[in-house]
């Protein structure tokens, strides 16, 4: 079978059609530019435009797509147990699968969002500050690439994917006329919906997208590291309980997916080498800052680490701590290949030659080729800085909880999974913010995710003080 023949296209109805192009109008009226044939051609002679429409995969194809997601067993791919309609749906399992779906789709939304804070910058032609040095730095180290109007090309073309991602979801709440049947006296999609299409930046369901990308270093570690997260739930998401959600997946992951990811990771390399190089007035240590920053909030993107029982194998293939697990050591394998790349600009030598030069600076502590150790960027620890999910069993509790286990914001964990202590206790959080200062870009110190930070987790009297569990 064709790949195209794999799939079919349904149009949204009417009303939700005219209100996504009324929410595209305002937050991303440039996207005619990427629809443009000879715009689209120079930047992507051989790659088909994208599409705008509901893709649902067809049911005979489907088995051959989710065989190759992680964690896929036998019953992944057969759609024998999947229910058709949203009305078929316990209760329970109803408001996870909605909450799922409003989740996935608040995140294509915001990421529009997101991204437009940082190509409208680039189509003016006048940076300044921080990223015009980014740029600058990029075009004196590598003159043949990297130039604005292929990255802002570029950053749209993920944009319409982007929306394209919101217009599926839109599908399994719309197409399937019983997700809107009363339940409870209300009207679950058309209310979910206008809710969607209310949501302003900043508004988001999930953390990661209410931070303001003011930055290239953002973009780029967002799409590498961020979606990399969306790109572990399209996979789990095929062994969805409701089965139009589960054909939903294979077009967006295996087709739109990755170019976002490699579109990222290429980025982050670009900006690494001319750190290195001292292409221009920043150097690694902003995009360790900036990795610092964003990574904690992938992490909690997969919920918490001890969660995941009541999903694994109705919604997704793999419980939370498990899907996490892998992830982290993906994106390790991604800090490695920037790290490969550092080593390649400054030593001037082939992969292989780079890639043993890293073993003995990581693994022996030796300096050579004028690289050391803190020339390079590493993952922080997965305990730093998470306002979420993470409440595993340790050496603290919440005041009043009776079982171990705390999310880790409320301890002042530095990037490498110390505790910092002052007295034998830890520091007081206004000292945990000193030191969140010395680590994290103060682009981000200024923004209104941090305040949100601030005022809802490590200053708000409610959640009292982490105290010692007097173990046995």
């Amino acid at each position: 079978m064709a790949f195209l023949d794999q799939f079919r296209i349904e149009a949204l109805p009417k009303t939700w059609a005219d209100e996504g192009k009324l929410w595209q109008e305002t937050y991303f009226p440039e996207m005619p530019a990427v629809f443009d044939r000879p715009n689209w051609d120079r930047h992507y002679p051989e790659t088909p435009m994208p599409r705008l429409s509901v893709i649902m995969a067809k049911r005979d194809g489907f088995a051959g797509f989710a065989q190759k997601v992680v964690g896929s067993t036998a019953a992944t791919g057969d759609l024998s147990g999947r229910l058709w309609t949203a009305d078929k749906m316990p209760d329970a399992q109803f408001m996870t699968a909605l909450k799922i779906i409003r989740a996935q789709a608040s995140t294509e939304l915001g990421s529009i969002q997101q991204h437009r804070m940082v190509y409208e910058q680039l189509d003016r032609g006048s940076l300044t500050g921080f990223d015009k040095e980014i740029v600058e730095g990029m075009h004196r180290t590598d003159p043949t690439g990297h130039q604005l109007d292929t990255i802002s090309f570029s950053k749209k073309r993920v944009c319409v994917e982007e929306l394209r991602h919101h217009m599926q979801m839109a599908g399994v709440l719309t197409l399937d006329e019983t997700f809107d049947k009363a339940r409870w006296g209300r009207h679950w999609a058309t209310e979910t919906m206008e809710e969607l299409f209310a949501m302003k930046p900043g508004e988001h369901v999930l953390d990661a997208f209410n931070i303001e990308f003011k930055s290239l270093m953002d973009s780029a570690t967002f799409m590498s590291f961020i979606d990399r997260v969306g790109k572990f739930q399209l996979e789990m998401q095929h062994h969805f309980l409701y089965g139009p959600m589960a054909l939903s997946m294979p077009w967006m992951r295996f087709l739109e997916e990755s170019y976002h990811l490699a579109a990222g990771e290429t980025l982050m390399k670009a900006i690494a080498v001319a750190g290195i190089l001292n292409g221009g007035n920043f150097g690694i240590e902003d995009l360790q800052q900036t990795l610092n920053m964003w990574y904690p909030r992938g992490l909690e993107m997969f919920g918490s680490e001890l969660g995941g029982d009541l999903v694994k194998g109705v919604f997704k293939t793999l419980k939370n701590g498990e899907a996490q697990a892998i992830y982290i050591d993906e994106v390790r394998g991604k800090v490695r290949d920037v790290n490969v790349a550092i080593i390649q600009a400054k030593a001037r030598c082939n992969r292989e030659e780079a890639e043993a030069i890293l073993r003995r600076l990581t693994e022996k502590g030796e300096d050579g080729h004028g690289l050391s150790k803190n020339d390079l960027i590493f993952l922080p620890d997965r305990r730093f800085f998470r306002i979420r999910g993470l409440a595993e069993f340790g050496d603290y509790r919440m005041s009043g909880s009776e079982a171990a286990g705390v999310g880790y914001v409320y301890l002042p964990y530095d990037v490498r999974g110390k505790v910092l202590m002052e007295g034998g206790k830890p520091i007081e959080r206004a000292a945990y913010v000193d030191y969140l200062r010395t680590v994290l870009p103060d682009r981000y110190m200024k923004s209104r995710h941090w305040d949100f930070v601030k005022e809802e987790f490590l200053f708000n009297e409610k959640w009292g003080t982490p105290e010692v569990v007097r173990h046995g």
